[in-house]
């Protein structure tokens, strides 16, 4: 018993050590931090003292009575919105900033440019995660901040303010006005529906227009014109810039398009051009075209004209075409040289599927695929009739099918080789996706068309299950055995086109369908955008 008692004791003192080790010192605060006043407390933020350092935020440091490690947090508020941010944790005495860093942090607590702002400075100190003691004071200043954006305009602008009053100066996109006829014109891209309004640069508590929308038909890159009565006027649909001339691999016919970057705001592609001649045009629409300006057609960079002269290209080879519609309403372009060596933006596929006596590759009902980054990987995605045959044709030159194709068990995917050979067969009707490398000289067809998808369906939401179509009727049908849950329509294995919502009434990106558990054949009629589930 004696030595039962005295296990018990040391496990006592054991847990009473441990205890001590594991605790939290016990601290008092006997002075709390205190900030010193700044050297400055008006300051007006401008483009000429940007990079200058902004007052030395400072302090005397908390007194716990012992040593101990201090944290401290420092925050910024604007007084007239009661908007606040963190702007430092440190364990040091001080924070430093430049007045560009500074004038950032302004606009995070809601202070718009050219306008003046009282604002606080407050600080607390931590000690061990457990002792949070707010400094004995605070300190004010007023700032006047500048936008960085405009540093380089010398025109009356204004700002797109999405979601005014509401709105973020430092994203916001800009219309100007660079030929003094009270005009203002501008592109903005928009990701969805919103509404903005239109703000003077100069002033910015003056609103030139108001309550302005835009639907979600009508997102994307879109142009603004404001003219000098306030009446807004804006384009109905999202533009797709690119190129297109005989300099280009797609002629007078058609734009090689660009890809717009929302971070840089810049249109850019790469391409190659011949020695010949081209301009800026969007959506396949000469009613939005750039050209040169009048004596520099052949410059590599510089300003362009609306429906300016045709730029003439030098020397044959591939260049990196930029093209900036951001700087409210004076736009420029650029083009550099590269060595990348680029496919052809697009194949076309002749064959017995075309009308009269077929393998006509100029002909309008000739399909393509198509290498929309020019690394020589073609695809499309068309309706091959029975027993059809094709091959590619790119440039002059006639690509077929080298040895033998061999299809998977259920007939609905191959891949083969392709080079100088004979022509590609397809003996099931239907939709295929076509692909093509012309680096590897390998190519592929899979059945595809609308299927559908969910936790529903056999293969869940990772795996569609592919529909048949009946070229007479247009419409897809499936007999399948679901389970309780969701589903919808997918084209193409990818989420680019998708139905859900009501079977009656189908929309894009409508939301999923509940289903319970079945045998059901379904068919999709997807221009009339409805669909019907039968049970078996």
């Amino acid at each position: 018993m004696k030595t039962k008692y005295i296990y018990l004791l040391l496990a006592g003192i054991f847990a009473l050590m441990s205890c001590e080790e594991d605790a939290t010192p016990i601290l008092e605060l006997k002075t709390a931090a205190a900030l010193h006043a700044l050297s400055q407390t008006d300051i007006t933020i401008t483009k000429d003292n940007k990079d200058a350092q902004f007052p030395e935020i400072a302090w005397d440091k908390a007194d716990y009575g012992v040593s101990a490690i201090v944290n401290y947090v420092v925050t910024l508020t604007n007084t007239s919105t009661n908007k606040s941010i963190v702007i430092g944790e440190t364990g040091d005495a001080k924070l430093a900033f430049t007045n560009s860093e500074m004038n950032s942090l302004l606009a995070k607590v809601g202070a718009y440019p050219g306008q003046t702002y009282d604002f606080t400075v407050s600080l607390v100190s931590e000690a061990y995660d457990a002792y949070t003691d707010a400094a004995s004071n605070s300190i004010t200043f007023k700032a006047t901040p500048y936008d960085p954006n405009v540093d380089n305009i010398t025109w009356k602008y204004a700002y797109v303010a999405v979601g005014y009053p509401d709105w973020d100066y430092t994203t916001a996109y800009l219309i100007g006005d660079p030929d003094g006829d009270g005009i203002y014109s501008g592109y903005a891209n928009f990701d969805g529906a919103v509404s903005y309004a239109i703000i003077d640069g100069a002033d910015l508590t003056k609103v030139l227009a108001k309550d302005q929308q835009v639907t979600a038909d009508g997102k994307g890159f879109i142009e603004i014109t404001l003219d000098a009565e306030g009446k807004v006027t804006q384009s109905e649909k999202g533009l797709v810039w690119g190129v297109i001339g005989d300099a280009t691999s797609s002629g007078w016919d058609k734009d090689t398009q660009m890809e717009y970057d929302t971070t840089t705001r810049l249109w850019t592609v790469v391409t190659p051009l011949l020695d010949k001649e081209f301009k800026f045009r969007a959506n396949n629409d000469w009613g939005f075209n750039y050209g040169a300006e009048e004596g520099k057609l052949s410059e590599l960079a510089g300003n362009l004209v609306a429906g300016g002269q045709n730029f003439k290209v030098v020397k044959a080879s591939p260049y990196i075409i930029t093209l900036n519609l951001t700087n409210a309403g004076k736009y420029t372009y650029s083009m550099e040289e590269t060595t990348i060596e680029l496919s052809s933006s697009a194949m076309t596929l002749p064959g017995s599927y075309q009308s009269g006596d077929g393998w006509k590759p100029e002909a309008d009902d000739c399909y393509k695929v198509e290498s929309a980054a020019r690394d020589f990987k073609y695809t499309g995605t068309h309706y091959f009739p029975a027993d059809t045959e094709f091959k590619f044709y790119d440039s002059g030159t006639w690509i077929g099918v080298v040895g033998d194709i061999t299809w998977n068990e259920a007939k609905t995917s191959t891949t083969f080789v392709i080079g100088d050979g004979g022509n590609v067969k397809i003996e099931a009707a239907g939709y295929y996706r076509v692909g093509a490398d012309t680096k590897k000289m390998v190519a592929t067809l899979d059945k595809t068309g609308w299927e559908i998808i969910g936790d529903a369906t056999p293969g869940g939401w990772d795996k569609g299950t592919l529909m048949d179509y009946d070229a007479e009727t247009q419409k897809w049908s499936v007999t399948v055995t679901l389970g309780d849950g969701e589903m919808k329509f997918r084209w193409d294995a990818a989420w680019t086109i998708n139905f859900g919502g009501s079977l009656g009434a189908l929309t894009q990106d409508g939301g999923n369908i509940k289903v319970s558990a079945g045998t059901y054949t379904i068919v999709l009629d997807p221009e009339a955008k409805n669909a019907t589930m039968t049970a078996n």
